[in-house]
């Protein structure tokens, strides 16, 4: 489950103009800029979206490569603010979910 404080995180991170500026570089959107970020940083980032276009699109990313200085710009970005915020409850749940199969 997302919360809304990632929703309104994620929008003001949308509009960053660095964003804007590398979507242009490299003929990317400012999310594929921000997954691609993600992904050289080692993190492991899951797409989400009801729409199978939009996940194409989100993992169209393999292509390029920021630079390290392309990197280090949306580094400076950080404000501290964590984009996802679980519950106990749904630590608890994720800890217990099995697949279908395994129940």
């Amino acid at each position: 489950m997302v919360c809304c404080k990632w929703i309104d995180v994620k929008k003001s991170l949308i509009n960053e103009p660095v964003f804007a500026e590398l979507g242009k570089k490299y003929d990317k959107s400012s999310a594929q800029i921000i997954l691609r970020w993600h992904t050289q940083m080692g993190f492991v980032i899951i797409p989400g979206s009801k729409n199978v276009d939009h996940i194409k699109d989100k993992l169209d990313i393999l292509d390029f490569m920021l630079t390290y200085e392309e990197m280090a710009e949306i580094a400076k970005l950080d404000k501290n603010e964590r984009y996802y915020h679980r519950t106990d409850a749904q630590l608890v749940q994720f800890a217990g979910w099995k697949p279908d199969f395994e129940k």
